[in-house]
């Protein structure tokens, strides 16, 4: 969260184009969290519902990232990260309830 660079987010250039910033986040971690859907059809060992719990955290992950440092007010007054942390928690626990069914 310390890396986090509000003055590294989107702007608009000189040329009146959408420059997409990173907010901090190194471009390797950007990369990762970016080429998850790209790659998941080639992941045939994970179920379909594993499939889309695992793109579900990668936009999120990406997404608090993208939140807190273009818009943290916004995510004051409504509380989107914490929301969007609920999403994560339902992914772990459905992944904890498969194992445990093992």
């Amino acid at each position: 969260m310390g890396s986090l660079d509000p003055a590294d987010c989107d702007w608009v250039g000189p040329d009146g184009r959408i420059v997409e910033g990173t907010g901090g986040v190194d471009a390797g971690t950007m990369s990762t969290l970016s080429v998850v859907p790209c790659v998941l059809s080639e992941a045939v060992w994970l179920t379909p519902d594993q499939q889309v719990r695992l793109l579900a955290v990668a936009c999120v992950v990406s997404g608090i990232v993208r939140l807190l440092a273009d818009d943290p007010g916004t995510e004051i007054l409504h509380s989107l990260v914490s929301r969007m942390c609920t999403t994560l928690d339902h992914c772990g626990a459905t992944v904890a309830a498969e194992r445990a069914a093992l």
